[in-house]
């Protein structure tokens, strides 16, 4: 396998669990991978140094595409806030990251409860469903698309494009599909922009990306990233979360009786099953990670979800745990600069998408065997289906 061919391609086994993979990498500490090609990182203590050192570990090409054709710019260094290094990245983020505080994403509580009631509701006399298609995959779409004020005739399409750059990053990165994916939303999002820009007034988030200083090209780029990002890795956090539940009645029925439960319980969710499971930097000067060598260059595969269930991160790692003393120690949204920038907006439609569930459907089990369908790479932790039943109230 060549070194640009690089999401480890795992068996069903390890897709469906990869944590004894994990336990294995720890153990023999910062390593080679030729199927990656690239330096596996799998301790806490390592994940945390990559994140932190920006100026060592380099976020260029983060999501880990193949080299670009010549003159395929939507694909080159910088097209996102996730693979641009400072000091383009701290100029860029701090234009938009008022956009996101937990104040001004918290206003959009009522309209996010609303859509999960409403998808919920269609469900109703559906004693089996599946819940990533028929659920989890339709409220962060809306949800975002909501938050940033795009037109909600859009919001199909835009779905449908999120899961297609999903699928060109995936098993065989395709570059030529990404761009072309990135084309189709700008030209979808650009009508709304370009609406946008001539508010006075900072209603949506939309509004606030126009407003910020960023020029036409770098703010459709960033809608873009938002979209995807908040609407392809929350879906799967959902899913996640449901499962969990969906496993341990008793949990649910503990969430149930004590609802102040389900902030922690999103947290250590998201610990548990880390929708990203690791991200790529890249070392820009011959350096030391683990007390292993690590050459200028070297490509490095950071695992989120490797770091979260070491047990130097937290006790009893592999343990959902209620109560934690500090239940966000975790990497599931990253650290340090490229801390993701959606977290409150995420961690709230998934505390909002239980609570409604778990009042309106009063149990939940899986149909199927516990082994169940996870898309066959590493570095996410995407669940496939999740055929459910359900007992209505």
């Amino acid at each position: 396998m060549s070194s640009h061919d690089r999401n480890i391609q795992v068996e069903p086994e390890a897709s469906y669990c990869p944590y004894p993979l994990y336990t294995e990498l720890r153990e023999r500490g910062v390593t080679f991978v030729e199927e990656a090609g690239a330096f596996m990182v799998t301790r806490a203590e390592d994940v945390d140094t990559v994140l932190r050192d920006v100026e060592t570990f380099s976020s260029r090409d983060t999501i880990g595409l193949p080299p670009a054709e010549p003159g395929s710019e939507p694909t080159g260094p910088g097209f996102y806030l996730i693979d641009t290094d400072a000091p383009e990245h701290s100029r860029r983020r701090r234009l938009a990251a008022r956009a996101f505080t937990s104040g001004r994403v918290a206003r959009f509580e009522p309209q996010i409860r609303a859509m999960c009631a409403e998808l919920i509701e269609g469900l109703r006399g559906r004693d089996e469903v599946d819940f990533v298609a028929d659920f989890a995959v339709k409220l962060p779409i809306a949800a975002i698309a909501t938050v940033l004020g795009v037109p909600e005739a859009d919001t199909a399409a835009m779905r449908r494009l999120s899961e297609k750059v999903l699928s060109v990053l995936g098993d065989a990165p395709d570059p030529a599909g990404f761009a072309r994916a990135c084309e189709e939303f700008g030209a979808l999002l650009a009508p709304a922009l370009e609406a946008a820009a001539g508010v006075e007034q900072e209603t949506t988030i939309l509004h606030t990306i126009a407003a910020s200083g960023l020029g036409a090209q770098d703010a459709m780029r960033f809608v873009i990233e938002l979209l995807f990002a908040g609407n392809v890795t929350t879906a799967d956090a959902i899913s996640s979360s449901t499962r969990l539940l969906a496993e341990d009645e008793r949990l649910a029925d503990r969430l149930r009786r004590e609802p102040s439960l389900l902030v922690p319980f999103v947290e250590e969710s998201l610990r548990l099953e880390s929708p990203v499971q690791g991200l790529f930097r890249t070392a820009t000067r011959d350096t030391e990670l683990g007390g292993s060598p690590i050459p200028a260059g070297a490509r490095l595969l950071v695992g989120f979800g490797a770091g979260n269930r070491d047990p130097k991160l937290v006790e009893r790692p592999d343990e959902l745990d209620l109560d934690r003393v500090s239940p966000h120690s975790h990497f599931a949204f990253g650290r340090g600069a490229h801390t993701c920038l959606g977290h409150a907006l995420a961690r709230l439609e998934v505390r909002i998408a239980l609570e409604v569930l778990l009042d309106t459907v009063r149990r939940f089990e899986l149909t199927v065997p516990k082994r169940l369908d996870y898309q066959r790479i590493l570095s996410v932790r995407h669940l496939q289906s999740l055929p459910l039943r359900l007992y209505w109230s």
